[in-house]
């Protein structure tokens, strides 16, 4: 296992390290501050958040750019990470909370509506305004569908268990999600086709798409309301930025099929599977386990899949540049390319100075310029994203035979001279073609020679890579 490799891609690159510790203190402080505020902790987790989806973002599209459809499969595994890891926080909350909660998602809002039954049941001043949030707290019913009293007469509450972000828990989003998801594995497959670890990953993710296509039919098509049945009523009390939801008992409704039993499912309790096979009921998992054991069926060969294909990443401009290297020796140098930026004007390499470095530029332009034999500058040549400076000092005799200078801000990826001169011992195809590049001037990849873009008497022709 290449760790060098690992930590060279999941680095930030493009993203400088001040930006990315100041986004960690911006979102701890934001965090804090929240927290401080009162807010619930949907609230508190999303502005957290948010300060580093601008950071992931211009991330994600450098590593796309330079690493395409790895980099993609990569943005794709944290999302499904970060899905299952919702999951993992319902079912967390049921475990340890007991009794202490119950399942209201999406959880009530401290509405009008909501706000005038809590004050009828003399649970509220009627001058609290409601405040339009989400419960943070659920008081949990009993078999009445009133509140539950310990021992000593006090209500027993817990937190929601809902994930974190509950207010998402809507059938069409989840709907939504597991078609995208479903797609996106198809896609992946499509470019790892003999991946088995995607095919078992999609495999899951299929049935568990048809479970909530099924679930979202009962939801969104059959709307007939022909069963009779009670429906738990909630009211709502705001002490600041806190919610609760208090059960008041249960009134008779008119059910659909959905609430009866369309929203538990397929193979979960009290879903078509136990209706059908009533024996198996009691031995079904609830609605929250059954979804959490289907995401992390998908997302664990997911995440095996990605690993090892993570093995085989390298830089699509080295690949460019050198396109004689083979697989293996392209993915042990991209381990050791560092990027570098520079400034409009900024000097990369000087004439004359020891050759350090071979450069693949990845974005912008550099102008090569070199001294005539009367000591005149004069610019050679320019190369662009895709082609390279810097092997001739390289290859010859250790030192630079042009000035390089970025022309608009310039992206280079930077080879250390013991990685280059290793490949150069490994491929024999690329060292020649370098060779007769630092001797001839022939361009990156056309093999037409490159013009010197002034001519200026006694130019030197033979100082005409770099």
């Amino acid at each position: 296992m290449n760790m060098r490799l690992y930590s060279h891609f999941l680095s930030f690159q493009r993203i400088p390290l001040r930006i990315v510790l100041s986004t960690a203190v911006v979102s701890v402080m934001l965090g804090v501050g929240m927290s401080m505020m009162g807010q619930p902790l949907y609230i508190i987790v999303l502005f957290m958040l948010l300060p580093w989806m601008p950071v992931m973002l211009f991330e994600s599209l450098w590593k796309i750019d330079h690493y395409h459809w790895i980099a993609v499969f990569a943005v794709i595994t944290v999302l499904q990470l970060g899905h299952v890891s919702e999951h993992i926080v319902q079912t967390s909350v049921l475990v340890l909370t007991n009794t202490k909660t119950t399942l209201a998602c999406p959880p009530p809002v401290d509405s009008d509506v909501y706000a005038q039954r809590a004050v009828a049941a003399g649970l509220r001043d009627s001058q609290v305004s409601p405040t339009g949030l989400s419960a943070s707290v659920i008081v949990a019913p009993n078999a009445n569908g009133e509140i539950t009293r310990d021992a000593s007469g006090d209500m027993v509450s817990g937190p929601p268990a809902c994930g974190i972000f509950g207010q998402l828990d809507l059938e069409i989003v989840h709907l939504i999600w597991e078609l995208l998801g479903w797609t996106l594995t198809l896609v992946l497959l499509t470019q790892f086709p003999r991946n088995r670890w995607i095919w078992l990953s999609l495999f899951f993710a299929t049935i568990h798409t048809f479970e909530h296509l099924f679930i979202s039919y009962t939801f969104l098509l059959d709307s007939n309301a022909i069963y009779e049945g009670v429906r738990q009523v909630w009211g709502t009390v705001a002490d600041g930025r806190i919610v609760t939801a208090v059960p008041l008992g249960r009134e008779p409704a008119m059910l659909t099929f959905y609430d009866v039993a369309g929203k538990f499912g397929l193979a979960s309790k009290n879903g078509m599977l136990g209706i059908f096979i009533p024996a198996l009921n009691p031995y079904l998992p609830t609605r929250p386990f059954m979804h959490l054991y289907y995401n992390l069926l998908v997302t664990v060969p997911g995440l095996i899949a990605f690993v090892l294909e993570l093995r085989h990443v390298y830089d699509r401009y080295l690949a460019r540049a050198l396109p004689q290297l083979k697989p293996a020796e392209l993915v042990a140098a991209t381990a050791n390319l560092q990027r570098r930026v520079y400034k409009p004007g900024e000097i990369i390499v000087r004439e004359g100075e020891p050759a350090q470095n071979f450069y693949i530029i990845s974005e912008g332009n550099v102008e090569m310029i070199c001294r005539d034999s009367h000591g005149q500058e004069a610019v050679y040549a320019t190369r662009s994203a895709g082609e390279f400076f810097g092997e001739s000092g390289l290859l010859q005799d250790g030192q630079s035979h042009m000035t390089v200078r970025a022309l608009n801000p310039v992206e280079v990826l930077a080879m250390d001279r013991q990685t280059f001169e290793q490949l150069m011992q490994s491929s024999d195809a690329s060292r020649n073609r370098l060779e007769r590049i630092a001797r001839d001037g022939f361009s990156q990849g056309e093999g037409e020679q490159i013009k010197p873009s002034m001519n200026r008497p006694g130019f030197e022709m033979a100082q005409a890579s770099d």
